[in-house]
């Protein structure tokens, strides 16, 4: 059981996630074809799934750490490595990355993704079997919000919203060469 003090954060986090993967299924029912047709591009479908993923994962992590005496760690394990698979699932996407022009973006966020649900499923194991250590709670909440980031930056680009500028995108653009001299 999850210590009381992390309900709030919990809670928010369970609604923010069920939220947000109800918009992800309004979405992509507006044009499913563009997603999952017979003509949609795979870089679609990738980042729906990618999406989805790291939602239900937040979704999932979050509503187990509510539940009364049940072992959160193991949620978390079970949460952690299916994301950890479905991310697996992708890298077969890469030669459209390539393709899009995406390739050292995806292969950033496909890494991302891996460290990230696989440092859920190390703390899942040491969250397994004993009280779950507000420290270790801390950090997997923590992890989360990087799990949300990820979810939502690809529900975003899924969408084909313009990519934010700044320094990152730059560096994205320079190293994939795309990015323009101004003169």
């Amino acid at each position: 059981m999850v210590p009381a003090e992390f309900d709030n954060f919990l809670i928010a986090s369970t609604g923010a996630s069920a939220a947000l993967l109800g918009l992800l299924f309004v979405s992509v029912s507006i044009a499913p074809e563009r997603v999952f047709g017979e003509t949609a591009k795979p870089g679609h479908r990738a980042l729906a799934l990618s999406s989805f993923t790291a939602l239900a994962n937040a979704f999932f992590i979050s509503i187990s750490g509510l539940i009364p005496n049940v072992p959160f760690g193991l949620f978390v394990i079970i949460v952690g490595a299916i994301a950890f698979s479905q991310s697996l699932s992708l890298l077969p996407s890469a030669r459209e990355w390539k393709s899009e022009g995406r390739l050292l973006r995806g292969i950033i966020l496909f890494t991302a993704g891996i460290a990230v649900y696989g440092t859920e499923v190390v703390l899942g194991i040491d969250l397994y079997g004993s009280k779950p250590e507000p420290g270790l709670v801390s950090v997997l909440l923590q992890i989360l919000l990087a799990v949300f980031a990820m979810g939502l930056a690809r529900a975003w680009e899924l969408l084909g919203a313009p990519r934010a500028r700044g320094v990152v995108s730059a560096s994205f653009e320079w190293a994939e060469g795309k990015l323009e001299k101004k003169t």
